[in-house]
Formats: structure tokens, sequence, C-alpha cells
């Protein structure tokens, strides 16, 4: 079975890959060639290390979608990689790498009975602790250049299945995804 069956799935098509995880695929929800970049993955221990160093890819502070993974993934993400939370900005807020960060607080545990930032990075850290797993040691990686978030969101959440949210994110408004 094609990996791409559904035409509303917004993920590239092989036509081209460039160096670094960078595609250029056909966008069958608006019909539009687009590129589409996937940057990482990289630990979460290696964005923070690299946090002053200004050759190292930073999220886009606007649109994106990302995904953490327990195992890397070459290209783009895949089932292999288990994909444990697939997300995005909430909203048309330029607050992508925001919450990135806001993850990444909670999955190191940096919220409170009553407070959090992310739901999805609260359940990761309990998934870590449950597992021994240092959340340091997960993988992240995000889309750039869609042409919608939310309906980029839901294809990747579709295709890979990510074990830990909780919840399906909203559908879009505007494409009906």
């Amino acid at each position: 079975m094609h990996p791409f069956r559904s035409r509303t799935q917004l993920l590239t098509v092989g036509l081209l890959r460039k160096p670094h995880g960078h595609y250029i695929g056909k966008d069958f929800t608006l019909g539009e060639t687009k590129i589409m970049n996937w940057i990482g993955p990289f630990t979460i221990v290696e964005v923070l290390d690299k946090c002053l160093d200004d050759s190292f890819p930073r999220a886009p502070e606007g649109e994106g979608v990302y995904v953490i993974s327990q195992k890397c993934w070459r290209g783009k993400p895949t089932k292999e990689c288990i994909p444990l939370y697939v997300g995005s900005n909430t909203g048309k807020t330029k607050r992508f790498r925001t919450r990135i960060g806001d993850l990444i607080a909670d999955v190191f545990g940096f919220f409170g009975e009553e407070t959090g930032h992310h739901s999805g990075g609260i359940s990761l850290h309990r998934w870590c602790r449950q597992e021994n797993l240092n959340p340091k040691n997960l993988y992240i990686g995000w889309l750039q250049g869609c042409n919608c978030v939310r309906c980029s969101e839901n294809s990747i959440y579709d295709l890979l299945k990510p074990i830990w949210n909780l919840k399906r994110p909203q559908r879009c408004r505007d494409h009906k995804s």
C-alpha cells in the first residue's frame, strides 16, 4: 500500500531530495508544488548544547510542525522511529519556537501539580519516568514550509499515529482536513 494514498495527506512524495532533509513535494490539499523542509532530527540534548551556536538550525518563530520520537530518522519521520508526539503552534500565532521551548521545559519536569506549559511535554515526562529514559535522548525534528500548519499537523498525525498525543489535533477550519 502506498503511504501517500490519501488526497489530504501533506507529506512529501519524494519527487526530489536535497541534502539535509529538504524535499520538494506536492501539497495534494492545495494542489501546488511547495518546498517542504524537514529539519533534524536532533537529540534534545544536542538542541540544548548548541543553543549558542548560530550555525545550528533553529525552529522557526512562526509556522511549523514538530515530531518527537524515540529513535532517529533520516529524511522524514516514519513509524519506525517510534513517533511519540506531533505538535505545532496553537492558533495562528508566531509561537512555534516558544511552543517547542514549552515542551522541552515540561518534558524535563518543570511543571507543578496545577501548572504546566505543554500537555505533550507533561505526558512525555511521565512516560520517560516510567521507562527510566532520560528525555535528553529523545529526538526532535520539524517541518517548515507548509502551506497550512493545521492540515500538515493532521496529515503527519494520521500517518505516524504518535503514542503520546492524548487527543487528535484540531481539524483545519479552512481546508476541512
